[in-house]
């Protein structure tokens, strides 16, 4: 367990790396950049990072760690099971005016195929759909929904939500909050019209 003060200098390069990231992209940012600019040691950074590649991926998993503690804040505002789902489509569209969002997608498309990374990857992906799990049990729970299957169809909705941001360079921001709420009444309407044949 790292102490309190290597995480203090743990989320501190993490920090300052990011605020790199934006400024410069990810291809762009060399690892002597990130040193000059964090104001850590090579020795430092490689204590805590395996790798920029490993830097990276260990900010992409802290932001999406806090995307999630956003989204269980505000999830009391919202009562019912269908509600839950366009606010949480809603708090995804909200996440595209992050700034890390276009450094993660450079990230993404210019990584070799490499296993153990492309793990680590789905490992940080698969984190929200555990939130669409809990939403989606929900509504089995108050009969909303089937329970058969529940886990696919949690795996359906994250990937009706991650396909629709392909769309985030053709639209507004206002003109994707519209989409995804379609999007999410299409995927309401299939779901509970499968719970009306049960």
């Amino acid at each position: 367990m790292a102490t309190e003060k290597a995480q203090r200098k743990r989320d501190l390069i993490l920090e300052k790396a990011k605020m790199l990231f934006i400024q410069r992209g990810y291809a762009a940012t060399s690892m002597d950049e990130l040193v000059k600019f964090t104001g850590a040691s090579k020795g430092s950074i490689y204590y805590h990072f395996d790798s920029k590649e490993d830097l990276f991926i260990q900010l992409l998993a802290k932001q999406n760690q806090e995307w999630m503690e956003a989204w269980r804040d505000k999830k009391a505002k919202y009562e019912s099971f269908e509600e839950k789902l366009y606010g949480i489509a809603d708090h995804m569209v909200d996440d595209f005016q992050n700034p890390l969002t276009k450094v993660a997608e450079e990230f993404y498309i210019n990584q070799p195929n490499d296993n153990t990374l492309l793990n680590k990857l789905l490992a940080i992906l698969q984190g929200p759909r555990a939130l669409y799990l809990e939403i989606l049990k929900e509504g089995a729970d108050q009969g909303i929904i089937s329970p058969e299957e529940i886990e696919e169809v949690s795996v359906i909705f994250g990937s009706l939500l991650d396909g629709l941001s392909t769309t985030f360079y053709e639209r507004s921001q206002e003109e994707l909050r519209t989409l995804y709420r379609k999007g999410v009444s299409i995927f309401l309407q299939g779901v509970m019209a499968g719970r009306a044949e049960d």
